[in-house]
């Protein structure tokens, strides 16, 4: 029986919540990405950061997160926002948002660098992946040469035609709908996959063969269900 395991990137296997502020922070209001992160505003942008899922989303969330908004009124207006797209605007958005990323790495490495840390779970499947020789691919919408450089900086030597990023995955309408047509492509009858999202995770619920974790080290919603970092490390462990 084939197995595979999916991961997502952000969240998952890198904490990256300083480096996707800071870019969305010089979009919206064009601070620099050295000037210092302002406390509040950064823990705001942490804590509500469930609600995206997608780079476009990040559009609506950031008119309200870098403006003078009440906490309380966060969720219902971002979805009140995302009830009335403007698609244009999102894709400017989107070119704008992993333009600036790209050249970010390009001029200043170093800094980039600093700003995204691994989570002991990567490094846990880095082992796993090692001992066990089990099949991975990463599913993220972070840009794929990002996530390749940070493989290769931690000696983990995936393939990257076994990571898919934006491109791949926009021609999909959810996560669980590119598992379903991987598996069936690649003859695999058993998934399991981790996600800090409850939209990525649910979208895989009319598929039987993928086991879901939540990854609660990540941006979840409040009060979520899900498991702890060693937690998931001994159910895909299980699971292999």
């Amino acid at each position: 029986m084939k197995k595979i395991l999916f991961l997502d990137f952000d969240g998952v296997l890198f904490d990256t919540i300083k480096e996707v502020y800071l870019v969305n922070r010089y979009i919206q209001t064009g601070q620099d990405f050295f000037e210092p992160v302002e406390k509040n505003s950064y823990k705001l942008f942490s804590k509500y950061k469930y609600l995206v899922y997608n780079i476009w989303m990040f559009y609506y969330y950031n008119l309200l997160l870098f403006s003078d908004i009440k906490e309380e009124d966060i969720v219902a207006q971002y979805k009140n926002l995302i009830l009335n797209r403007n698609t244009e605007k999102e894709r400017e958005f989107c070119d704008k948002f992993l333009q600036l990323r790209a050249d970010l790495i390009k001029n200043h490495y170093d800094f980039w660098q600093s700003l995204e840390t691994p989570y002991q779970f990567f490094l846990d499947i880095k082992e796993l992946y090692k001992t066990k020789n089990i099949d991975i691919v990463v599913a993220s919408k972070k840009n794929k040469s990002s996530i390749i450089k940070r493989f290769k900086e931690y000696n983990f030597n995936i393939s990257e035609n076994k990571i898919f990023a934006r491109d791949e995955l926009d021609k999909f309408s959810s996560k669980g709908e590119f598992f379903k047509d991987y598996m069936k492509k690649n003859n695999y009858s058993k998934a399991i996959f981790v996600d800090d999202n409850i939209n990525n995770i649910n979208s895989c619920k009319d598929n039987p063969e993928i086991e879901t974790i939540l990854a609660l080290w990540g941006n979840c919603e409040p009060y979520s269900k899900g498991l702890n970092q060693e937690e998931a490390i001994e159910k895909i462990n299980s699971f292999f």
